[in-house]
Order: structure tokens, then sequence, then C-alpha cells
């Protein structure tokens, strides 16, 4: 576990390489890691913050820090040791972002993390690299309004496929304007649970726990919180008050036009916020059939539905590419978020970006289809299916959609309600887009269609 301090617990820095390491070794998401670990050990909050402050730093701006490191080293970074790579990445960034942290303690702790973690050959390298950098750097990034992307792929810290992507397909001023938010921490984001608790209420605990609380822009019942410690620390979580949701996740509920007493399939529910979203406003009349095939997800979904008191949401271990065959025709609203890319996700799960590559996109769309094809026989006559993604990609979202059209006459585009045309594009009608930089929210899309036969 690292140094233990008889006040602060477990070294912080050992902690953040350990999440790193199993970040970059595995498809583990660094939110979840980093979650569990935290709640396990015993640190102060000060090293609390910064053990997360240094997992997503250094994978937001992993990129930036590869930049300053490469014309230090005697080799690529690709070559070094796992340890070793990170190792610099971790002193490089509290060296080059971490203003509170002077650049002698940020390279004598990495040189002693180094020992302690088993690499202690490679000790005098890091030092030897990390001081250099501590000396500054004659190396200036490329401008990006001359050239977006050597600016992009190197110092703006996205892989050069998918910044020469975004620039293509959105121009250099839009897509820097993505990257850039993307680049930024987003803020924490709740939705109260209707069925346990009121907005108000809950407002005024998380205000007088310290807190910044800001009511959302699009939907009232979700707040945003900044500088706030760990989601399951803040008062009326243990209570089920509230679960996380990003205010653009919102959007494929708010789609689906719910009323008090329906019952709704969920068809790829994931860890349950959706479900407990719509669970709020069917009511405990109503009934959430919440389909997923990872038994992992089941268990979350069960425990979330558990603490939250929605005993409402069905949780159902099933494929929803079988749903219509056992399902046919039951639901008059069925919600398909669809497993995708989650590049629209950058800015909460930064480690996505260097995980994905092209070859994903197309696999994703197959895989949309497929579901789309399951699910659409779930609906009844006059229902609403919503298809959505934490992607913006054509190929899964715009190609998904006109494909499935063309294949399934009997199901139209329908605008969404007034309230949120601000997310619509006006020739689309019912499709719906939340842009990072736009909307400040996490990238998400919608597709709102009615079954008329």
């Amino acid at each position: 576990m690292g140094k233990q301090s008889a006040t602060h617990g477990p070294n912080p820095r050992r902690l953040a390489l350990e999440i790193l390491l199993r970040v970059e070794a595995t498809d583990a998401y660094a939110n979840l890691l980093l979650d569990a670990r935290l709640r396990k050990v015993s640190l102060s909050r000060p090293d609390s913050a910064l053990v997360t402050e240094l997992v997503y730093g250094i994978l937001r701006l992993r990129g930036k820090l590869d930049w300053l490191l490469e014309p230090l080293l005697d080799r690529p970074l690709a070559r070094l040791d796992p340890e070793v790579r990170l190792l610099l990445r971790l002193g490089a960034y509290q060296i080059s972002c971490l203003t509170r942290i002077p650049h002698f303690a940020a390279v004598d702790e990495t040189v002693s993390l180094a020992r302690e973690v088993g690499v202690g050959r490679s000790a005098g390298y890091v030092n030897a690299v990390l001081r250099a950098l501590t000396r500054g750097s004659a190396r200036l990034p490329p401008d990006p309004a001359v050239s977006p992307l050597a600016y992009w792929s190197g110092a703006g810290s996205h892989p050069a496929w998918l910044a020469a992507r975004w620039i293509d397909r959105l121009g250099p001023r839009e897509a820097g304007a993505l990257m850039e938010a993307n680049n930024r921490i987003p803020p924490l984001t709740l939705a109260v649970n209707r069925l346990k608790a009121e907005a108000e209420h809950v407002e005024q605990a998380l205000r007088k726990d310290g807190n910044e609380v800001t009511s959302g822009r699009f939907f009232p019942d979700i707040y945003t919180l900044r500088g706030a410690g760990s989601l399951t620390g803040l008062p009326g979580f243990t209570a089920g008050s509230f679960f996380p949701m990003d205010e653009a996740g919102a959007l494929p509920v708010a789609a689906l036009d719910l009323r008090p007493g329906q019952r709704v399939l969920d068809a790829c529910a994931g860890g349950g916020g959706k479900s407990a979203l719509i669970a709020g406003a069917v009511g405990r009349t109503g009934e959430v059939v919440a389909l997923d095939r990872s038994p992992r997800a089941i268990r979350r979904l069960t425990a979330a539905a558990l603490r939250l008191g929605l005993a409402m949401i069905r949780p159902t271990l099933y494929d929803a590419r079988a749903a219509g065959q056992a399902l046919g025709g039951q639901f008059s609203r069925v919600l398909l978020d669809a497993p995708c890319s989650g590049l629209g996700t950058i800015r909460r799960r930064p480690e996505i970006k260097w995980r994905r590559q092209p070859k994903d996109l197309a696999q994703a769309a197959a895989l949309q289809a497929e579901l789309l094809d399951g699910v659409e026989r779930t609906v009844a006559t006059g229902g609403l299916l919503v298809y959505s993604t934490c992607s913006l990609e054509p190929e899964e979202t715009d190609a998904v959609i006109g494909t499935f059209l063309d294949r399934h006459p009997d199901f139209a585009l329908e605008a969404p309600a007034p309230s949120l045309r601000l997310f619509s594009d006006a020739e689309t009608g019912g499709i719906l887009r939340a842009w990072p930089h736009r909307h400040d929210t996490d990238g998400f899309f919608v597709a709102r269609m009615r079954r008329t036969a």
C-alpha cells in the first residue's frame, strides 16, 4: 500500500500510480477504480483530493505531458516500462500543472516512489528527466489557429486520429472548442430522487455541507456542485436522496414524455441512472423493466435501486437483441441507451480518448443496429422509441438511425417537446444533440421515434 503516515494514511502518489497502472493495463474506468480505492483507505481530505487530481489530470493531459517529456528522453515513451512511463507523467504533471507543489518536492517524491514500487534501477533516469523539465522547456507549442492538428494532437492532448476527424468534420475553430472543453474539469452533477426527497431539501443539505451548488440550467431537479469531494460522502447519498446524472444524460428520459403509472422498458440499463430517472417520472404506480446482459451491471443496478428505494425498477439479466421475442408490443415507452464509443464523455472519462481506435466506431454501430432491431418489436403501436448514445460520431448516430428508419417504415422521427428544442437542429426533427462546448454537458445524441403502425 505504500508508505504509511500516522495522520494521512497511504502515500497518495503511490495510490494514484496504482490506479493509473490498472487503467492502462485493463479496460477499467478510472472513476470506478478511484471510488473503490478511496472507500477502502484512510486518507485526509487534502490527500484524497490529491489522488483524484493526479489520476484525472494525468489522464486528461497525457498528450501534453508526453509532448513536454519527449525532447528530454533518449528513447520513445512507448519503449519504457509502464511504471517508469507513468512515474514520468506523474512527476511532469506536478511540475507543469500543480503550482502548489514545489518543483524539488515533485521530483524527490517521484524518485522516492520509483524506489518504493520496485523500479529503483530507473530512479536516476527519472530524476534526470524531471530535473531537466524543472529547468524549463524551450519547446513552444504550435499555434492552434495556424497548425490545429499539430497543436491538438500534441500539447492539446488528443490522439491524432480523433483530432483530425473532428477538425475535418467540424472545422478547426469548433473542433478546437470541443477539445478544449474535453480538457476542462467537469463539475459533479446529481439528480434528486423525487420519490425520496424534495429538491429544495437536498439543495439546502448540500449547501450546509459547504458545497457550491447550482440548480440545473435545463432540468430543475439536477444540481451542479463545484469543489465537492466524493459523491458517496455527500449528505443524503446513503439515504438515497440523489444519484449521479449529467444534464445531457437526462435528455433521453425527457424525450420519452413520461406519465405516472406507465410501464417502461430500459433496454440497456447499465448502472441504472436512467432507470432511476424514469422511475421518478412514472412513480410508484409505474414499472421500469431494466434489461442488461452484464451480470455486473445488474448487480450495480440492483444495489442502486435498493439504496434509492425504487422498488418499481425490475433489474433483469437479458440481452436486448432478443427482447422483441419475449416482450413484443408490451411498452408504450422504450429507451435504448445503446453501448457506444463513449467519445461524448471524454471530459468525465478522459481515458476513453486514449483507449478508442477508429475501428471501434464501426463495431459499435453494428451492435447498435442489432439492438434497435431487437427492441423495436417491444414498442406498442403509437408508442415512443428513444435511441441515445453518449457519442456524437455520425457512424453511431445519424447513420444508425437512417438505416433503421429505412428498414422500419412503421417508425417516424417526431419532434420533442418545445422545452427540449434548444438541443435540436432545425432540420433534424426528432434528433437532439448536446455538446460539451455548446451546452457545458457531456456529448449526447438522442433520436425520438413514434411507431405509427
